[in-house]
């Protein structure tokens, strides 16, 4: 029994997911903490958590501080909608071949 109908369907549904994918951006959002010394202090104070986002700009690594809290949610959202289409388009892959390898079959 041949599973093509399934694994076109799976397909279809793997491209309208990608399809709904509006807003994406590469990098991340994470916290940074800075260590302080205080004159007479033996151990260090950290301060933070700062909000940064980073990314690879030309071969660079930019970073930029995040104060506004809805900015922080709507990049950790870009963030992750670009990780699940990184993720998408390996399944999208792996579905492609497998029905490369049923119609060998």
């Amino acid at each position: 029994m041949t599973r093509l109908p399934q694994l076109r369907q799976r397909r279809a549904e793997i491209l309208r997911h990608i399809g709904s994918l509006e807003k994406m951006r590469r990098g991340s959002v994470t916290h940074q903490f800075h260590k302080l010394r205080r004159p007479g202090s033996p151990t260090p104070v950290f301060s933070g958590p700062y909000p940064l986002f980073t990314c690879k700009k030309d071969g660079r690594t930019v970073a930029r501080r995040l104060r506004d809290p809805e900015e922080i949610r709507r990049l950790e959202e870009q963030v992750e909608n670009y990780h699940a289409f990184r993720r998408l388009c390996s399944q999208l892959v792996d579905v492609s071949e497998a029905i490369c390898d049923e119609e060998l079959d």
